[in-house]
Formats: C-alpha cells, structure tokens, sequence
C-alpha cells in the first residue's frame, strides 16, 4: 500500500527567508546601477560639448573667411568705382603720394590689428580709423557728440590690413589681410587671405 499522503502538510519557511524572486535589489546593487548610470550622463553631456564646440569653431571659421574676402573685394570695388585712386589704396602714410584725379580725401587704412567693427563709418571703407564710429545722439558725423562706439565690433574679431608695392612693379600691390577670431577650443586662431591689385588707370602694368 501507498502511503497515505493526504493528511500531510506542506512544509512552511523557516522564519524571516524569503525566496529569490521576492527579495529586493541590495544597497550595493543600487550604488553600481547609479555609477554606470551617471558614466553613462556624464559621457552624452561630453559629447554633445563636443558637438557645440566643432559646431561653433566651424561658424566661426566661416565668418572668417567671409570677412577676410569682404576686405579683399573691397579694394578691388575702391578701384573699380574710382571712389579711390591707386595711390590711395595703401595703410596709413604709404603711397599716399599718388592721389591724381582722387574726388576725395583720403587718410588710408589702418595699421596692425584693430576691431573688426560691423559698420564701415560715414567714410563708408571698412577698417578705417572712423570704422566704430557713433554720431551721437543728434545722429550726425562730425559734431561734438561723436563717440567710439565698441558695441559696433564683432566680439572677439581683429583685423590687420596690410598693403605693400610689388618690389619693381611700381603699379602692382600686395593687399593681405589677417583676422583672428575666436576658435571653439577657446584658443585665438587667424586666417589670412591675399590678393594683388593693379593700377587700373594705367593700360601698361609693367614697371
């Protein structure tokens, strides 16, 4: 005969056990999940750092180059329009001799690097020493209230025109100009861009 097992109980936990699937996650298991889960944050806010930072190094150098090929243009309009002559597309006290047929006066451009400002002046020439300049509050050049203006600068910008004759070319001239701007890294970092100009009001432009 088979035992009777019907009158049997079942047997019962001993006091204070539990099994596995109904314990909780342990203080030590909680710690390892909050570490991997702040690696984890920390290294999503270092890349998306990362991001900004090519991003705004990247629209920094694109400015750049449109500002330094502004400049480069520039020159080249001057002529053209023969709003300045030859002798006047030079920095300031150099070949500022040759002004003939100039319909304006003419101090020339600036020497080492000065704020790249936003606004030409009432010369209406970019990187002149009137660049940055405020007509005040009655809103007119050349009165008593005229100030620098540095809100008129782009932030962080400078620009160096330089612009040299040739050696034996009497009517050939080296324009360059040289921006620094500020690189995504936080670093200073420069572009440089340079053209020639030749005197256009000569059909000879040889020396």
């Amino acid at each position: 005969m088979r035992p009777n097992t019907l009158n049997k109980k079942p047997r019962r936990a001993a006091p204070g056990c539990r099994s596995r699937s109904e314990s909780g996650f342990s203080m030590l298991e909680m710690i390892v999940a909050l570490i991997i889960l702040m690696v984890g944050l920390l290294t999503l806010a270092s890349s998306v750092g990362y991001a900004l930072m090519v991003s705004n190094s990247g629209r920094n150098v694109t400015n750049t180059k449109l500002l330094v090929a502004s400049v480069l243009e520039q020159m080249e309009n001057l002529r053209n329009t023969k709003e300045l002559t030859f002798g006047q597309i030079a920095n300031t006290g150099s070949y500022l001799h040759d002004a003939t047929g100039a319909t304006r006066t003419f101090n020339g451009f600036q020497t080492g690097f000065q704020p790249v400002s936003t606004v030409p002046g009432p010369d209406g020439i970019y990187g002149t020493s009137d660049d940055m300049l405020d007509p005040g509050p009655d809103n007119l050049f050349g009165t008593a209230d005229d100030t620098t203006n540095g809100n008129l600068a782009h932030t962080g910008y400078f620009r160096e025109i330089v612009i040299t004759q040739v050696a034996g070319n009497t009517n050939l001239r080296r324009i360059q100009v040289t921006i620094r701007y500020p690189g995504g890294d936080g670093r200073v970092r420069s572009i440089t861009g340079v053209s020639y100009l030749n005197n256009d009001a000569r059909s000879n432009f040889l020396p």
